[in-house]
């Protein structure tokens, strides 16, 4: 049995503590724990960041059953897919502060359903999950093989900032974002970054910084369809402008290039080859309820 290792401490009241619960449980981007590990710059060893739950990437982590949950992709190259073998996959990016998909994948006939498990909880959040994206992009999504690409709220970043920094023409027939925080949350930064669940990067989403950290305008040739909701929640859509899903404004959801206050997912200016979905009014759900929207509308 493995000693524990144990990451700094942080001093909280309890009542502080019981408050962030509260908001986060019914509104979780994904399941992960708090600033869990990621094999990202740490194969071989401990996990990388703050590692609440004490995973590893080294060699033994199977035998132990404390890997982190991107050590299969990250350390081994083991995403699910064959690369190069006509196969047909559809890769899932979950939200924020997840470590992967974690809810229902979707079910089309001819092809596979792949959970990408993208560590997303730590302060350099998007970097890392980027990082990991792209090792599925170019295993599931290069020569014979086909993909689509189904992203979640925090996931649209990731998936973003992966098109703005590379070069590599992956098969993507599109890409479908839900609930996209692409444009940033006005949330992150306060204490209400808790209800997508609390971790690091749940501060480093904020309007300015998402919108600066990669080029949205670079999709490196990739069309991306959005779809927003508006059945807010009642403690944090006032600090949400125009129409929301608790989470993110329609400006952000519909990717316009500009974080106006809007009831209207078409609002323009839009990113380059982003595009809305269906409806410019978008749906009666939200946050956590628009996870599984796209597939479900395609009937997946």
């Amino acid at each position: 049995m493995r000693a524990p290792h144990f990451g700094p401490t942080l001093a909280i009241s309890i009542t502080a503590l019981l408050f962030a619960f509260a908001l986060a449980t019914p509104a979780s981007a994904g399941k992960g724990g708090d600033d869990a590990g990621t094999c990202v710059n740490a194969c071989g060893g401990y996990g990388a960041g703050n590692n609440g739950t004490n995973c590893y990437c080294d060699s033994s982590c199977t035998t132990y059953g404390d890997c982190c949950a991107d050590y299969q992709p990250v350390c081994n190259g083991n995403t699910g897919c064959t690369p190069n073998s006509n196969g047909r996959y559809i890769l899932h990016i979950g939200g924020m502060c997840s470590q992967g998909w974690n809810d229902t994948l979707s079910n089309k006939s001819g092809y596979t359903s792949i959970d990408v498990k993208a560590v997303q909880t730590n302060h350099s959040g998007l970097a890392d999950g980027s990082h990991t994206v792209g090792i599925y992009l170019d295993s599931c999504c290069t020569g014979s093989n086909l993909c689509y690409v189904l992203n979640y709220s925090g996931g649209d970043n990731i998936v973003g900032h992966r098109f703005a920094n590379s070069s590599t023409n992956w098969n993507i027939n599109w890409v479908g974002t839900s609930g996209g925080a692409g444009g940033g949350s006005e949330l992150s930064g306060n204490f209400l970054a808790d209800i997508f669940g609390p971790c690091d990067y749940s501060g480093h989403l904020g309007v300015s910084e998402a919108r600066n950290s990669y080029n949205h305008n670079d999709t490196n040739g990739e069309t991306v369809y959005h779809i927003g909701g508006y059945d807010g929640w009642w403690y944090s859509s006032w600090l949400l402008p125009g129409e929301d899903d608790g989470a993110v404004a329609y400006h952000s959801a519909g990717a316009i290039a500009n974080n106006v206050s809007t009831s209207n997912l078409c609002t323009g200016p839009k990113y380059t080859n982003h595009v809305i979905a269906w409806t410019c009014s978008g749906y009666n759900l939200d946050h956590y309820e628009m996870k599984t929207k796209f597939m479900s509308n395609l009937g997946w």
